[in-house]
């Protein structure tokens, strides 16, 4: 356990980019492009900071060299490039007032490899057809298989601190330790570059400067694209978008979200969706879905139906396992919970009709596994949830009292949250209504009813919170690390979490996952009927033999 961990020197060479200048590429990286496909990404130039309007750097060609062997990249693709700036208001103590500087990136390059073979190693070199990087090489993701294994490095929360370097080497040994080739899923909040006031001072405490007044310091994204570049420059890395990526702007729209979308490119095209926020791709055994709680979710919105089409789709026969992220967590016993309650009354029900199998969290800095669940009962046929949003990031770990060293939980230690009133919370951020500060003012902690009395903080109703842990939360611990998802065949998938102890890697928890479709028919996607709430009738809820969940072992 350590509650706190201190930010990384930004002017580390590695980090700040020593010896790159010009047209010199840094800060590459890779994300799933569609079947076959990959993004590749990078950076050339060197930001700006400043008052006043930047000249922004001009954008240059993108093109990537590549093949089957290092010595003979006979293979080019070229792609586009583009630049940001980040706009903020010096009158904005947020901003860091005065002293506020704006920002204006490198230029940002996107080039789709297409028609990868699956399986096969790949070696590249990304340029503008004149300078080109040294070379890189990574394995193309594996085709849709039932019988294929697959291996998912899991993290969350990351940041730019001492443990987040520790969860890299980690993240590094367990890319290398698997015959598959393997997938990052980042449930997001990347670089915490609102950690930051805009003039490159750190916030103290690190709680972030969130909001549409709030301010960031966008240098903080160019360092962290270096951090990680070890990792996904051959490792592909899948991603969902944070609280921390809001990063509003005083640029007259109110703009937020920019940087995320400028620097990461996410397979929306390809899975037919509209929204950069909510997409889906399948990986050899699995379909990987990325939804948003800072886009409409409820019925009949676009993200709502965009699930219910994608979800549909399914062929489980080829991607049996079926794989959710989401920033913020469902179910938690930490203080974010029920923080997200219409988010999902509005969308388990789908996805339990559809057979989820895994559903994956971050935004609690702290790791908590689920028991198969669905609308806090245990059921066989519901999803494992797991929180795993303690990638290292300056925050600190959740789940903690004053005293940093002992646990606090909703049924523990006093640390029940309190709703803020009855009312349902809004289900997106409205960016240009520049009079909210504060994006958790759009949101309100629904008032449900199915705990057992505990009423700890105030104003709470009887039986808002567990007079002890619920017999849903499975594993719990505040501590620093990574997590794989090792899917081994369409019934059987093997979960670790691994905990930064003592800097060494250390499998603290982990469990067999066993998924049965003949036991339970939404696994199949032959769920018989469309629930319409969270009370399902008997007819639609089965009550297989035996649990869906094995336990294996549990060490240090």
């Amino acid at each position: 356990m350590r509650s706190n961990s201190t930010f990384l020197d930004l002017n580390d060479p590695t980090l700040a980019g020593a010896g790159a200048s010009g047209q010199t590429p840094t800060q590459v990286h890779m994300s799933p492009a569609g079947p076959n496909s990959l993004n590749v990404m990078w950076a050339t130039g060197s930001y700006k900071t400043g008052k006043g309007l930047l000249a922004e750097n001009p954008t240059s060609a993108s093109v990537v060299k590549y093949g089957t062997a290092a010595s003979s990249l006979t293979q080019t693709a070229t792609g586009t490039s583009e630049v940001y700036s980040q706009i903020y208001n010096t009158t904005v103590a947020g901003n860091g007032g005065a002293t506020a500087l704006n920002y204006t990136s490198p230029v940002l390059h996107t080039v789709v490899l297409s028609g990868l073979q699956p399986g096969a190693q790949y070696f590249y070199q990304v340029g503008d057809g004149t300078t080109y990087s040294g070379t890189y090489n990574f394995t193309a993701l594996a085709e849709p298989s039932a019988t294929a294994p697959q291996r998912f490095l899991l993290v969350a929360d990351w940041g730019l601190s001492q443990n987040s370097s520790v969860t890299l080497q980690h993240l590094l040994q367990s890319a290398a330790n698997t015959t598959t080739a393997p997938v990052v899923l980042y449930i997001a909040d990347f670089c915490y570059a609102d950690t930051w006031f805009t003039n490159g001072t750190v916030l103290v405490p690190n709680t972030g400067l969130e909001g549409h007044i709030a301010g960031t310091y966008q240098p903080v994204w160019d360092s962290w694209q270096r951090f990680i570049e070890p990792l996904v420059s051959n490792v592909p890395m899948l991603a969902c978008t944070g609280n921390h990526e809001i990063e509003a702007e005083s640029d007259g729209k109110n703009s937020i979200f920019t940087s995320v979308q400028a620097r990461w490119k996410m397979p929306s095209n390809s899975s037919n969706s509209t929204s950069y926020f909510f997409h889906s791709a399948e990986v050899g055994p699995t379909h990987v879905i990325n939804l948003s709680p800072y886009v409409d979710y409820t019925p009949g919105s676009a993200q709502w139906q965009w699930l219910a089409e994608d979800l549909a789709g399914i062929n489980r026969s080829a991607t049996p396992w079926v794989v959710v992220n989401i920033h913020n967590p469902w179910y938690t016993t930490d203080a974010s919970y029920k923080e997200f309650e219409q988010m999902r009354t509005s969308m388990e029900p789908l996805t339990y009709k559809h057979g989820v199998d895994v559903f994956f969290y971050g935004h609690v800095h702290a790791y908590e596994r689920t028991h198969p669940v669905y609308d806090y009962n245990l059921d066989p046929c519901g999803a494992v949830h797991i929180t795993i949003g303690d990638g290292g990031n300056s925050e600190g770990l959740s789940f903690l009292t004053d005293n940093k060293m002992s646990p606090e939980y909703e049924d523990l230690n006093g640390g029940c949250p309190t709703p803020a009133n009855s009312s349902v919370r809004p289900s997106y951020i409205n960016s240009v209504d520049n009079t909210i500060s504060d994006p958790w003012a759009y949101y309100k902690r629904t008032l449900t009813f199915q705990a057992d009395g505990n009423s700890t903080g105030e104003g709470n109703p009887a039986g808002y919170c567990y007079k002890e842990q619920p017999e849903w939360s499975a594993y719990r611990e505040p501590s620093f690390g990574h997590g794989t998802l090792d899917v081994i065949n369409s019934t059987t998938a093997l979960w670790q979490w691994h905990r930064n102890q003592d800097n060494q890697l250390v499998t603290a928890d982990a469990v067999y996952i066993v998924r049965d479709p003949q036991l339970c028919p939404n696994k199949a996607n032959s769920w018989p009927l469309v629930p319409n709430g969270l009370t399902m009738s008997s007819e639609a809820a089965p009550a297989p033999a035996g649990s869906m969940e094995t336990s294996v072992s549990t060490s240090g």
